[in-house]
């Protein structure tokens, strides 16, 4: 598990892999694999960098522009009989939105997680339910919403290798058409992959791993209680200090409904002038993150609070080199408050930042829009 005082050194790590030539990630797979690395309550930055908290109105100028759907039905409410979907495809992602909900989920299922913006495979949504294994197979479920004309994307195994694909079988009928199962070569656990289209030219698809007696039971019912829709996304602070060259490219929100209960939100903002690559666009970014806040003194802890300098009167910790810095502040009426900058701000630009951070009125009270 990663702690805050890690940050720096996984900013720099992902700054280097991202300028150099790299293989497409898949999407759960990778997300997965890190959020296996550290505990939802940790104010550390979002995962690989792929991920962030914001409140503006920003959005990236080719990949995450504000073309959007009106919301078939308000969100919360019970989808009609096979509406699994939205009224068109997305043709860009804005980050700042809701565009898919759980409505069923199987029972154990405690660590839910919602991504939209610049993922590691490209622009895209995300959402996930899973079990916290403490470091062991992912077993969950998954939907991802790919934008217009992009088709879904093989598994990654852990084992590195090639996911080889298989036969496909039908589907139930969703969103007023037909679904296939497809199968691939590796798998470690049960698994069903359900495909089908969200909206004319944009495809779903929905992943279980590992959930219930009969995984594609699992996915039939989950995918036919999905709620579309285009709401803005809560988050539990706004930002007014971010330069104006700066642009959101991607949010990530998080909840464990374990007790204790803790969530993490994040946005992530990255230069206006760079598009088109995703990997060039992750490798300088700026990213502000909420989590609840959680006193731990053992020093043996991931989580251990470990303040080395005072913000606005609160305990904080401080580090940087090569110009990135990272910032915790810790306990701010019940929540950490991380900024983590890979030199897109001047000197000192996290402790600047900070003050124009402008928390919900009672943050440790706050959850996510995941919180059923």
């Amino acid at each position: 598990m990663l702690d805050e005082r890690q940050i720096g050194d996984l900013m720099l790590t992902e700054i280097e892999s991202a300028e150099r030539p790299s293989v497409v990630l898949d999407v759960e797979g990778a997300m997965s694999t890190a959020r296996r690395q550290r505990h939802l309550a940790q104010g550390a930055g979002a995962a690989l960098l792929a991920v962030a908290l914001t409140v503006g109105g920003l959005t990236l100028p080719n990949l995450l522009t504000p073309d959007r759907p009106p919301a078939p039905a308000p969100l919360g409410t019970a989808p009609a009989g096979g509406e699994t979907g939205l009224p068109v495809a997305l043709t860009t992602v804005d980050p700042q939105r809701v565009y898919v909900r759980f409505g069923w989920l199987p029972d154990g299922l405690r660590d839910l997680q919602y991504q939209a913006g610049l993922l590691l495979s490209g622009s895209g949504v995300y959402l996930s339910a899973s079990t916290a294994p403490g470091g062991g197979q992912w077993t969950g479920v998954a939907i991802t919403l790919y934008p217009k004309g992009v088709q879904p994307s093989a598994p990654q195994r852990d084992s590195g290798e090639a996911a080889r694909p298989g036969g496909t079988t039908p589907g139930p009928q969703l969103n007023g058409g037909a679904s296939s199962f497809a199968s691939y070569s590796g798998a470690e656990q049960p698994e069903a992959i359900l495909r089908w289209r969200y909206a004319p030219d944009g495809w779903a698809q929905l992943k279980v791993v590992g959930v219930g007696a009969d995984v594609r039971s699992t996915a039939t019912q989950v995918a036919r209680a999905l709620r579309f829709g285009d709401d803005p996304i809560p988050m539990p602070a706004t930002v007014a200090g971010v330069p104006a060259a700066l642009q959101v490219i991607a949010v990530d929100v998080q909840e464990s409904l374990d007790e204790p209960k803790v969530w993490y939100a994040s946005t992530t903002w990255s230069p206006k002038s760079i598009s088109g690559d995703p990997g060039q666009q992750r490798a300088r970014t700026m990213t502000v993150s909420i989590s609840r806040y959680r006193n731990i003194t053992d020093p043996a802890d991931n989580e251990y609070v470990d303040p080395n300098t005072t913000v606005g009167g609160h305990p904080a910790r401080f580090g940087g080199q090569n110009g990135s810095e990272s910032l915790t502040v810790y306990d701010v009426n019940g929540a950490n408050v991380t900024i983590d900058d890979s030199a897109l701000l001047p000197t000192g630009g996290t402790r600047a930042l900070f003050p124009t951070i402008t928390l919900v009125a009672d943050p440790a009270a706050w959850h996510t829009h995941l919180h059923r």
